[in-house]
């Protein structure tokens, strides 16, 4: 949801496609081609997937806490800016930034917002050539995780550090502050969510096989590489291989990628070790039939979320537009991973060459605020980036999707353990070739020192500059 990485035209790919986590946020623009009918019905034919066509309210009459407000002007109040006039330009390639768009006008009538929101593969491009010639360069623009690094030390990102931006992400979840800082520390773009992820899971499939559907248990029985290699090899066999435990070994990359060390530091590749263990789990799920070999985004692939043939899914907080709901509602939990992760983001900020960059900070003011990011998690179910408000929801928050499930105390743990880091303009396209070399390496039964050697090789070919021993 939220977060579903409105992604789609970046180069970065996994086993040769596009990443997922740019599949998501540009989920109806790069999903039609891929993934069956009933996800796209499912997304709503919003990009992202993350407002389906479902009631905000539906299925959540006793299950998500209070009825959502239809404005700000209810449960959760923030003084609007007295006086505030003009208009404002935003570019994105996310559909939903127009929720927020409405809400800050309502709450300051003097202000008109337009949001032009570009298709997920031509956003990058037309941003780019707009913030660098400055010709109808928009006042903010949507930053995605997969290429925020490359755009927080350019000359026509502003700093919004002086306008009071630490004290608006002083709350937040660590790792969604770092994400918005360029390699100084300063602070450049702000998002209004997080994107923690863990292992959904189809209870009903889980309770056969593992005796239990309760989340705090599942966790705990899959809270290591090991015992889901053992637990994901006694499914394949009691089912007769027509259930698997997990969908691909892509699910292990993911978890564990943010906690490797950068792959870039003063100015050299740097390949962490501990990838080592990583690949070697990656080829015993493989080998040991543990995953469905159904690769990311294939028609397959989609139609497993709601077939029952595989049983969890490494993925972030905004997998709903995933689930076909006539099918499977109410049928999901959500479990922790042997490790916190996340995957995906969006922030935003502010052109440097913008009038109205006074007018712009509020409106990234609104969108920090405990105000809009609870609206936001029951209109949308993005998590919130204010460590506040997951507090005050854990127990009230409990989406009938996830059975009622508190699943902000799930995902509050998982968010507040994901290292922060600032971002880098070489980090996710190096990983990207990474698991493309991964791929091969299962394919061709490879080693790891082949695949290092083949990751190695793309970057000298793609980063000359880079050194690579």
């Amino acid at each position: 949801m939220s977060d579903g990485d409105g992604h789609c035209g970046r180069k970065a790919r996994m086993d040769g496609r596009l990443s997922r986590r740019q599949l998501l946020r540009w989920g109806v623009y790069a999903g039609a081609a891929l993934l069956p009918s009933s996800l796209l019905a499912a997304c709503g034919g919003q990009a992202g997937g993350t407002t389906s066509k479902e009631s905000p309210t539906a299925g959540r009459s006793a299950s998500a806490g209070p009825t959502p407000q239809t404005s700000l002007s209810g449960a959760h109040p923030t003084a609007a800016r007295s006086g505030l006039k003009g208009q404002l330009v935003i570019w994105t390639f996310f559909s939903e930034v127009k929720l927020f768009a409405q809400q800050f006008e309502q709450r300051n009538p003097g202000v008109r917002v337009d949001v032009k929101v570009f298709p997920g593969n031509d956003y990058e491009t037309k941003m780019r050539l707009a913030l660098q010639t400055g010709q109808s360069a928009p006042d903010i623009f949507d930053l995605e995780r997969g290429y925020i690094g490359k755009y927080l030390d350019a000359p026509f990102t502003e700093d919004l550090t002086p306008m009071g931006a630490e004290k608006l992400i002083k709350g937040y979840v660590p790792y969604t502050a770092a994400l918005g800082r360029d390699q100084k520390g300063l602070v450049k773009a702000v998002t209004d969510n997080a994107s923690p992820g863990g292992f959904w899971y189809r209870r009903d499939v889980v309770q056969e096989y593992l005796g239990t559907s309760d989340p705090m248990q599942v966790s705990s029985k899959v809270n290591s590489w090991d015992r889901i290699l053992e637990i994901g090899k006694r499914m394949a066999r009691q089912s007769k291989g027509k259930v698997h435990l997990l969908a691909h070994y892509s699910d292990v990359i993911m978890v564990n990628q943010y906690w490797m060390k950068p792959w870039v530091e003063d100015g050299r590749l740097v390949i962490d070790l501990r990838w080592n263990d990583v690949l070697d789990t990656v080829r015993k799920i493989r080998q040991e039939g543990v995953d469905a070999k159904l690769d990311p985004f294939s028609p397959s692939w989609g139609a497993a979320w709601n077939d029952g043939s595989v049983a969890m899914f490494a993925w972030p907080s905004w997998a709903e537009f995933l689930i076909d709901k006539k099918k499977t509602y109410g049928k999901w939990g959500v479990a922790k991973a042997p490790r916190g992760y996340y995957s995906g983001g969006t922030y935003r900020a502010i052109y440097k060459g913008s009038q109205n960059k006074k007018l712009a900070f509020e409106l990234i003011r609104f969108i920090a605020q405990p105000a809009w990011q609870n609206y936001n998690l029951d209109h949308t179910q993005n998590m919130p980036a204010l460590k506040s408000v997951y507090k005050s929801r854990m127990d009230s928050y409990r989406p009938g999707l996830l059975d009622r499930q508190p699943v902000l105390k799930v995902y509050y743990p998982i968010a507040m353990q994901v290292p922060p880091r600032s971002p880098d303009k070489y980090g996710e396209s190096i990983q990207a070739a990474f698991n493309d070399a991964v791929s091969d390496m299962i394919r061709k039964h490879e080693s790891n020192e082949q695949a290092f050697a083949a990751l190695k090789q793309k970057v000298r070919s793609e980063f000359p500059e880079l050194r690579v021993q």
